[in-house]
């Protein structure tokens, strides 16, 4: 082999440049991404975009949900407040319109202690003698003998007692009150009466007669009769919220449910707003709603009559006679006149 063949072979390669020509920098490496089609690249920068635009819509939701869940918690925190005070403000109104309304009952006679109390409900109970009739029992619209016909046919009625539960002070209607239940064990279910017991004028205490039978008058048959016209009744009241026929305007009525545990038929019974006895009404729900939460059924006596037009259970209530079932002798609507 010949020595010039040699040399060329690994002679240096050159660059011949004139003077004022660039510097050569040889073979310079392709930069990432150089020379690829255009689509490509705009194609990454959408994809960029899309998945910002992705991120975006994702917090917006997040922030969204986080409202209406702060939203939520704090309108279960307002309807936790209001079902606390509402009772509370019904109570603090009840205890102003006791301040206002109601005279306190002064107790001019000592109560009978329980046993006596048990005593004189247990001996009236027994009375077969129209006579004695009159040292039990406080008879208001009955006979002697009409109340003695009741008690023997009580039985037949309620079933036999099983036991007697003393109530104490139960004062109301401006009256002193004392009251014992009588559980008696019916054919299908238990029944229960409450005696309430009042004194007279020398102090002897005495069953009120028309409220342990819960008289009404004419009968519950004739009350509830298409051709009736009003009736006084003793029921257990609780508010309603019925408008319908000539008591349709809940502006001008307000609804009341009216029960007896003498008859199956709910009646409804409403009181034109502003009258005495809407003020009586509201003064009776408002005793009974003082201590719970929720409708409370109170005891009271009634005059109801019937409206033209009106369904057959319904009635407007035309005077509050007592705020229990013992009747006074005065209305219990005129202290609200």
């Amino acid at each position: 082999m010949k020595f010039s063949s040699i040399q060329r072979s690994v002679r240096v390669q050159r660059f011949d440049r004139s003077a004022g020509d660039a510097p050569s920098l040889g073979r310079v490496a392709r930069m990432p991404g150089t020379g690829l089609p255009k689509t490509r690249r705009r194609k990454k920068r959408r994809e960029n975009v899309n998945g910002e635009r992705t991120r975006s819509n994702r917090k917006k939701v997040i922030v969204t949900w986080s409202v209406v869940l702060m939203v939520a918690a704090l309108g279960a925190m307002g309807g936790a407040v209001y079902v606390w005070l509402v009772p509370k403000m019904r109570h603090s109104v009840a205890v102003l319109a006791d301040s206002k309304t109601k005279e306190r009952v002064v107790s001019r006679f000592e109560s009978p202690s329980e046993e006596a109390a048990l005593a004189l409900v247990k001996g009236a109970l027994a009375v077969a003698d129209p006579a004695q009739a009159g040292e039990f029992f406080r008879l208001g619209s009955a006979s002697a003998a009409e109340a003695v016909t009741f008690l023997g046919n009580l039985k037949a009625a309620d079933g036999p007692v099983t036991r007697y539960h003393w109530r104490s002070s139960m004062d109301a209607n401006g009256l002193l009150i004392d009251g014992v239940e009588v559980h008696a064990q019916g054919e299908f279910r238990l029944r229960s009466r409450l005696a309430l017991l009042t004194p007279d004028a020398n102090g002897t205490w005495k069953i009120d007669f028309d409220a342990f039978a819960r008289t009404v008058k004419p009968s519950w048959g004739e009350i509830l009769a298409p051709t009736s016209t009003q009736g006084l009744v003793r029921v257990m009241v609780a508010p309603d919220s019925y408008y319908n026929g000539p008591f349709r305007d809940e502006t001008e009525w307000t609804c009341y449910r009216l029960e007896s545990p003498d008859e199956s038929t709910i009646l409804l019974g409403y009181c034109r707003k502003k009258s005495p006895q809407a003020a009586a009404m509201v003064r009776i729900i408002a005793d009974g709603q003082s201590a719970e939460i929720g409708r409370v059924a109170k005891r009271a006596t009634l005059e109801i009559r019937r409206i033209e037009g009106a369904e057959s259970r319904q009635f407007e209530i035309a005077r509050v006679t007592a705020e229990d079932w013992v009747d006074s002798g005065k209305p219990f609507d005129d202290s609200f006149k």
